[in-house]
C-alpha cells in the first residue's frame, strides 16, 4: 500500500471517528424519514451532507494536507523521505481527505439507494460518476493550489488556507453547475428541462456522455497537475511541455462550445472562428491571472530569464517560463490572431475594444509581479489583489458617480471615442507598468550585485 496513504489513514480513520461519523449521519438519515414530508427525504440530505463533508470539508482537509506540514514544520523532514512524487501526491489528496470520503461513503449509499428505487440503475450509475469526480476535482484542485502556492516557502495563514479551498469549491461548483445542463433533477434547477444535446465544435453530443466524459479527463488533468507540482516540491524539474498540452486542450475545449454565445446580442455579429477564438483567449487570460497569483515569483528566477534571452539562449529560457508567462503568451497570441481575423470579418471597433483588452491583460500582469516582489509579506498577493480591486471596481464607480463615463477607460477595456484611443490608454498603462516592475525590481537588485561582486 502506498506508504504516505497508509500513514494518513492511521491518523484520519480512527475507531472513534468513524464510530461518530456513522452513528451521526444515520441519525440524520432517520430524521429525515420521519419528517412526513417536511424535508425531501433521506435522498435529499443525503446529497446536500455528500456536499458538505466531501467538497466543503474535503477541500479543507486537501488544502492543509501539505501547507499544513509546512505551518508544523515537517514538511522537509517529508520531503527528505524516499517517496516518489507520484507515491506523496496521491497519499496527501486521498489521505488527507480519507475522513472525508468516509462519510462521503455513507452518503453515496443512501443516495444510490433513493435513485435506485425512483429513477433506476443507470442514472444511478452515472450520477455515482457524477459524485465521485466533482469530490476529486475539488480536492485536487485544492490541493493543486496549496501546491503552488507552497513553493514560496511562508507559514500559510488561515486566510491563505481558505483561499486554496476557495479555488476547490470553485472547481466544484463549476462541475455542479455543468452537471445541471444535462441532469437538473439532481440539482437546485430541477424545474429546468434536461439539456439531451450538447452542440459542441457544430456537433450535437449526447449531453450525459459528453459530460462524463469531459469530467473524466478534467479530473485526470488535475491529477496530473498536482503530481507536477509535488515534483517541484521534492526538487525535481518539470519541462513545460504538460502545461502546453493542457493550455491547448483547454482553448479548444471550451472554443467548441461557441454556439453558445451565438444568441448573445454583444456577440451575434461576430462569426463562428472569431467567437471561437474569443472563447479560447478568454479562457487562457483567466488561467494568467490564476497562476499569476498562486505561482511564487523569485526575482533571481526572472533576472536569469531576463540574461539568458539577452544572450539569445532562447531554448532553456523557454523551458523554464513560469506556467502564467505560458498562459500570458498564448492568450496573447490568440489575441493577435484574433484582431486579424477581425480587420476582415468586423468593425474597427471591435478591434480597438480587443486591442484594449489585451493591453490591460499585460498592465495587470505587471502590477501582480511587482506587487508580489515589492510586498513587506515575502510572497503576498495582497497588495496586487488591493490594487486591482481599485482599478476594476472602486475607481470606476468614483468616476461613474461623477458623471465621467468615458474616464473608465483609464482603468478597464471601455469603447471610446474615437475607437483608438481606449487602446492606446491601455497600453501605455501596460507599459508604464512594465518599465516600473523591471526598473524598481529587477535592475535596482543587479546593480546591487554588481556592488557585492565588485566589492
Amino acid at each position: 500500500m502506498n506508504a504516505e496513504f497508509q500513514r494518513n489513514l492511521w491518523l484520519e480513520l480512527t475507531a472513534r471517528r468513524m464510530f461518530v461519523m456513522t452513528v451521526v449521519l444515520a441519525l440524520i438519515f432517520f430524521a429525515a424519514a420521519l419528517t412526513d414530508g417536511t424535508v425531501s427525504g433521506p435522498g435529499s440530505v443525503a446529497r446536500w451532507l455528500y456536499y458538505a463533508i466531501v467538497v466543503i470539508w474535503g477541500t479543507r482537509n486537501a488544502a492543509l494536507g501539505v501547507v499544513g506540514e509546512i505551518r508544523d514544520r515537517t514538511w522537509d523532514g517529508q520531503r527528505l523521505s524516499s517517496l516518489g512524487a507520484d507515491t506523496m501526491a496521491l497519499g496527501k489528496l486521498f489521505g488527507s481527505t480519507s475522513y472525508n470520503w468516509f462519510g462521503g461513503a455513507i452518503c453515496l449509499i443512501v443516495i444510490l439507494a433513493d435513485l435506485l428505487g425512483t429513477r433506476g440503475p443507470f442514472v444511478a450509475l452515472i450520477d455515482l460518476v457524477y459524485y465521485l469526480a466533482i469530490g476529486v476535482i475539488g480536492q485536487a484542485a485544492a490541493l493543486l493550489a496549496s501546491l503552488l502556492a507552497a513553493r514560496r516557502r511562508q507559514l500559510h495563514s488561515r486566510f491563505d488556507v481558505f483561499v486554496y479551498q476557495a479555488v476547490g469549491i470553485f472547481a466544484a461548483v463549476a462541475v455542479y453547475l455543468v452537471w445541471a445542463v444535462a441532469d437538473p433533477a439532481s440539482s437546485i434547477f430541477a424545474h429546468k428541462a434536461a439539456t439531451d444535446y450538447i452542440i459542441w465544435w457544430g456537433q450535437p453530443l449526447a449531453a450525459r456522455g459528453f459530460l462524463l466524459l469531459s469530467l473524466a479527463i478534467f479530473a485526470a488533468w488535475m491529477l496530473i497537475g498536482c503530481y507536477r507540482q509535488m515534483r517541484l516540491e521534492l526538487m525535481m524539474r518539470n519541462g513545460p511541455f504538460v502545461w502546453l498540452g493542457f493550455l491547448l486542450f483547454v482553448g479548444v475545449y471550451v472554443a467548441g462550445f461557441d454556439a453558445w454565445l451565438s444568441s448573445n446580442h454583444t456577440l451575434m455579429h461576430l462569426d463562428a472562428v472569431a467567437r471561437r477564438l474569443l472563447l479560447a483567449g478568454t479562457t487562457l487570460a483567466l488561467l494568467a491571472y490564476l497562476m499569476a497569483f498562486l505561482e511564487p515569483k523569485d526575482s533571481v528566477q526572472y533576472r536569469w530569464l531576463g540574461g539568458a534571452f539577452a544572450k539569445l539562449r532562447i531554448g532553456p529560457a523557454l523551458m523554464r517560463l513560469q506556467g502564467w508567462m505560458m498562459a500570458y503568451l498564448a492568450a496573447l497570441g490568440v489575441g493577435i490572431v484574433l484582431f486579424f481575423w477581425l480587420g476582415r470579418t468586423s468593425t474597427p471597433s471591435d478591434q480597438a475594444m480587443l486591442c484594449a483588452m489585451l493591453g490591460f491583460l499585460t498592465r495587470d500582469m505587471a502590477l501582480i509581479v511587482m506587487g508580489s516582489l515589492l510586498s513587506r509579506v515575502h510572497g503576498s498577493d495582497f497588495a496586487a489583489a488591493a490594487v486591482l480591486f481599485v482599478l476594476y471596481v472602486l475607481l470606476p464607480a468614483i468616476v461613474k458617480g461623477l458623471n465621467l463615463e468615458a474616464a473608465q477607460m483609464f482603468f478597464f477595456p471601455w469603447a471610446s471615442e474615437p475607437s483608438w484611443l481606449s487602446p492606446v490608454v491601455a497600453w501605455g498603462e501596460a507599459a508604464l507598468a512594465v518599465a516600473i516592475t523591471i526598473g524598481r525590481v529587477v535592475l535596482p537588485e543587479q546593480h546591487a550585485d554588481a556592488q557585492t561582486a565588485g566589492a
